[in-house]
């Protein structure tokens, strides 16, 4: 069973995921989050929404892996051709992301704002999915379903 995640987020969280194998994942129904274990492996995983390594929440489940995510910068995890995951960042206020990489994948990791960090969350809006709603150089991750917001801060 091939399992495929497509970081297809704006500016520099741009990435490509393929894995072999899940576990739970593929389950997982809208509002689950997930984990990847292991970029290199391409493994993921079904984990509680409130923990750090919740990096990704389902947005919506499509019961083909042919149809299309609602309008956003959804990344996608699918399983064979049976089921396609439109998966959002899981993120808060506050919260640092990095970009990790592991050969050809790619995938971000929530990490301590006091290091090194790509990006930090200024503000989630739930409920709109609006562009204008983030200062001008923030990087947007807006997502129609459920409608919702993230401003991303790049940092140096």
């Amino acid at each position: 069973m091939a399992v495929a995640v497509v970081l297809l987020a704006a500016a520099g969280l741009v990435g490509y995921f393929l894995a072999s194998g899940s576990r739970g994942a593929v389950a997982a129904v809208q509002g689950d989050c997930i984990e990847v274990v292991s970029a290199r492996d391409a493994r993921t995983e079904t984990v509680d929404c409130r923990g750090p390594e919740a990096v990704y929440r389902v947005g919506k489940r499509l019961d083909s892996a042919s149809g299309a995510c609602p309008d956003g910068e959804y990344s996608e995890l699918t399983s064979g051709t049976s089921v396609k995951l439109c998966l959002m960042l899981n993120a808060h206020e506050g919260d640092c992301f990095t970009t990790m990489a592991a050969g050809r994948n790619q995938t971000h990791q929530r990490v301590p704002c006091t290091g090194p960090a790509d990006y930090q969350v200024r503000r989630v809006v739930v409920g709109r999915q609006d562009r204008s709603l983030c200062d001008q150089g923030n990087v947007v991750a807006s997502y129609s379903e459920p409608a919702t917001t993230v401003c991303l801060m790049p940092r140096t």
